[in-house]
């Protein structure tokens, strides 16, 4: 039965023009349009290191960790920083000029604060390197506190404090901290609007399976009626239905990837086949969030279409496709807003390949899809066999 499922809704959707032009056609010409609109714009813009500010007060001269990350990071061919050390009241005029992208204060000897005046990429570099800084300031704190123990344990009290922390930090700040682009030369902007493109098709994908299973409720249409009173398991439906939608939404992604790599010549760099396994599993997300709509509102075609599309499109706005600040805001402020988002899992991911030179954050994303997938189309088959019609 899960084959003839899959073969007629294969049939269904390669009829149904409209939906074929929205899932397949619609991102090949917005593809088009997005070269048209972004040739030859950051072509040769390589990353410039971001113009910031230091509040140079005893708080920062005293915490050694951050004076040597931070002179690490604004020194050599490939600094990171330009940095002005001043004191906290021309940071601010500084900051309010637009001469800086951020300034960092000390309010004490151990925390450190990053003020910005507004949300961009910059911006975001900034916040996520001071972060990191953080991090790594508890790690040596750890560490030298672990060898004084140590010591003292074995009955030596002639311990040098500041030889073990400064052993301890540069075991740490050893590792070079890097703005690492591993996708192309560049740090290209434009990049991130083609893997938001790819994202969109993905979730696109709810609309194909939202329309394979209006007609299998009775409340629908005809056809519902009569798959309703068939001998075949609501289960068996939504997996052949789900294979369908996935073969059929697959081949649009092929299309996109060729287009983009072969016509438009997008870079993905040695991360081609890995950007084509998330979308994959977004696809699988997207589908499946389709079927679960479709299958718990009881209302019409055109009200569930519309909560697709403000979901989605909500979805898109949280997870940073109008742009990394609002994805950044959301992240600090209300991180478990993006960590239930299927948009913000694809994005994200794209965003582990692009920036980040470890897959860590990427199988997480990954991993998370495919959760978010599973828990959909178990909500989907458990609302399909709740469903009794007292007449057909």
């Amino acid at each position: 039965m899960f084959l003839h499922s899959f073969k007629y809704s294969l049939m269904v959707l390669l009829k149904n023009r409209q939906l074929v032009f929205w899932t397949l056609a619609f991102p090949l010409i917005m593809a088009v349009l997005f070269n048209m609109a972004f040739s030859n714009i950051e072509n040769t813009d390589s990353f410039d290191a971001l113009e910031i500010a230091v509040v140079n007060d005893k708080n920062f001269r005293s915490n050694l960790i951050f004076k040597e990350a931070l002179s690490q990071l604004s020194e050599g061919e490939d600094k990171v920083f330009n940095i002005n050390y001043t004191d906290a009241e021309n940071a601010e005029n500084m900051l309010r000029d637009s001469k800086i992208v951020g300034y960092i204060s000390f309010p004490d000897k151990k925390n450190a604060k990053v003020t910005v005046r507004s949300t961009g990429t910059n911006e975001t570099i900034l916040c996520y390197i001071v972060d990191e800084i953080k991090s790594d300031s508890e790690l040596i704190m750890s560490i030298g506190s672990e060898d004084i123990t140590e010591k003292i344990v074995k009955g030596d009290f002639d311990i040098d404090y500041e030889k073990y922390y400064r052993d301890a930090a540069d075991k740490v700040l050893n590792t070079e901290i890097n703005v690492k682009d591993n996708s192309s030369s560049n740090m290209d902007n434009i990049m991130i609007e083609y893997y938001s493109l790819i994202a969109m098709a993905c979730l696109y994908s709810s609309l194909i399976s939202m329309s394979l299973i209006n007609d299998k409720l009775a409340n629908i249409n005809a056809v519902g009626k009569r798959t309703s009173v068939s001998p075949a398991t609501k289960g068996s439906m939504i997996l052949g239905s789900l294979a369908a939608g996935f073969v059929v939404q697959a081949i649009g992604l092929a299309a996109l990837f060729a287009l983009m790599i072969f016509v438009i010549s997008v870079d993905f760099g040695n991360n081609a086949g890995l950007a084509a396994l998330l979308s994959l599993c977004g696809t699988i997300a997207g589908l499946s969030m389709g079927i679960a709509v479709a299958t718990l509102v009881k209302k019409g075609e055109n009200v569930k279409l519309t909560i697709l599309i403000s979901v989605t499109m909500t979805g898109c706005f949280l997870a940073g496709m109008m742009g990394v600040g609002p994805k950044y805001l959301i992240d600090t402020s209300v991180p478990l807003l993006n960590k239930i988002n299927p948009v913000a899992m694809i994005t994200d991911g794209f965003y582990a390949l692009y920036y980040y030179n470890t897959l860590e954050r990427y199988w997480f994303d990954v991993i998370s899809l495919v959760v978010f997938s599973v828990l959909m189309l178990l909500i989907s088959i458990r609302g399909l066999r709740r469903q009794q019609y007292d007449s057909i």
